[in-house]
């Protein structure tokens, strides 16, 4: 099957018949990708909505595909919420969000910690990084974004079993646990987290665990973190999608 190219469209999109692509994903799917009459085409609004069609028309600025089928994908039950310290690197934070996004988190909450060494802020790109992502996988939900002034506020309404990675003696690894198909795993910034905020942790009910024998970045980290609770939760079971003109 050739590869096929997700854009995002409304989610006022009609379900059967033809998309119209326009603006900003109409240049793409012309000028970059550069799709042709009878190419395939997938389409998500961010809020559970699939579409798979084919081009039926190309002009200079609109691209037509006919419909082939809709799909709705409702929110998993199981979920999983990233909460990091702010990094100072944006490259770091790119890194995070764009492979977090491709994984599967289901929520990112950015907290300021004490360590972290620039203020905290929910920038336009940090958007597009999450759209990308999704467009790259076809995933079919955007994840949620969240941003805190401090560990404790990011902790306050969270429900699910939570985690704090940390090179404690007495953490446990992931692949021990039970019972974490709501769960949050906190990581701490460049420098770790302060011995207050790890206290902030453990009031909240966070159980200590390890990543494995070694200490790594804060963005390996998080990313080997998501991959361990996710893998305990079977979220990766699921064959890819196929055949989706049928």
């Amino acid at each position: 099957m050739p590869h096929l190219f997700y854009f995002v469209i409304p989610e006022t999109s009609p379900q059967e018949g033809e998309i119209v692509l326009q603006g900003e994903e109409a240049h793409h799917a012309i000028r970059v990708v550069r799709l042709k009459g009878g190419e395939p085409i997938a389409f998500i609004d961010g809020i559970g909505g699939k579409w798979f069609g084919e081009v039926v028309h190309v002009s200079k600025n609109t691209l037509t595909a006919r419909i082939i089928k809709y799909q709705y994908a409702p929110k998993e039950k199981k979920s999983f919420s990233l909460i990091l310290g702010w990094l100072h690197r944006d490259t770091a934070m790119e890194m995070i969000i764009n492979y977090g996004t491709e994984l599967g988190i289901s929520e990112f909450r950015f907290f300021q910690a004490e360590r972290s060494t620039r203020p905290i802020r929910l920038s336009e790109k940090i958007k597009r990084w999450v759209v990308q992502a999704c467009k790259t996988t076809g995933r079919e939900w955007f994840p949620e974004i969240n941003i805190y002034k401090s560990l404790e506020k990011a902790l306050t309404n969270f429900n699910g079993k939570l985690l704090i990675a940390t090179i404690d003696l007495d953490a446990v690894p992931i692949q021990k646990l039970s019972d974490i198909s709501k769960c949050g795993l906190i990581i701490g910034p460049e420098g770790d987290l302060s011995e207050q905020e790890q206290t902030i942790a453990l009031k909240y009910g966070a159980i200590p665990v390890h990543l494995g024998p070694c200490i790594y970045r804060s963005e390996l980290s998080a990313l080997l973190g998501s991959i361990l609770v996710m893998q305990k939760q079977h979220q990766f079971e699921k064959p890819p999608e196929k055949n989706f003109f049928i």
